[in-house]
């Protein structure tokens, strides 16, 4: 079954309230501003008994989070479109459109969109992760990234929502490519 919703550009939807099967079109899920990026949450804790979550996310270029540490997660990034490089402990990755980078938990990590944009899937194993990013963002007014000079929370909001999330933001993010 494919849920109805909206498509990329319209407006947001909820996710099926279901632990059977379901499928979802491009575009679809429950959209998300974060720290100027789209995030469009495909699957939680609710959808898959607590198994894992995954998150589809629009960013443009220079998007980065800080280094910081899953303690309850470990993640995978798909890189969908576009280039991003992935930092895991001391190695960096150039991930292109078709790479596949894993982190595990309690290893440090960072990303950074070094294209125009770029579409990434997270996925995060076991679930939980999602409330870290409903808490941290907002709900989306659009399905697409956000407007310049939408505000966001300041560093130390999401650092102590990160801690509730058992995540430590341990560094900066990498530095733009020169």
């Amino acid at each position: 079954m494919i849920h109805e919703g909206s498509a990329l550009g319209g407006v947001a939807m909820t996710l099926p309230q279901t632990t059977a099967g379901y499928g979802l079109e491009p575009g679809q899920g429950e959209a998300l501003w974060f720290n100027g990026g789209l995030g469009l949450l495909k699957a939680t804790a609710d959808q898959t008994e607590g198994r894992f979550a995954v998150m589809e996310l629009l960013a443009p270029k220079d998007f980065a989070s800080p280094l910081h540490i899953h303690r309850n997660e470990d993640e995978f990034f798909l890189v969908m479109s576009g280039e991003v490089r992935v930092q895991h402990g001391e190695d960096v990755i150039e991930a292109v459109a078709g790479s596949l980078v894993y982190g595990p938990r309690d290893i440090p990590h960072a990303f950074r969109v070094d294209s125009t944009e770029a579409r990434i899937l997270l996925f995060f194993g076991p679930a939980g992760v999602e409330g870290f990013f409903r808490e941290a963002g907002k709900p989306a007014r659009s399905v697409e990234i956000p407007p310049a000079g939408e505000e966001y929370l300041d560093k130390e909001a999401l650092m102590q929502i990160g801690n509730r999330f058992h995540q430590e933001f341990i560094g900066p993010p990498l530095p733009p490519k020169t």
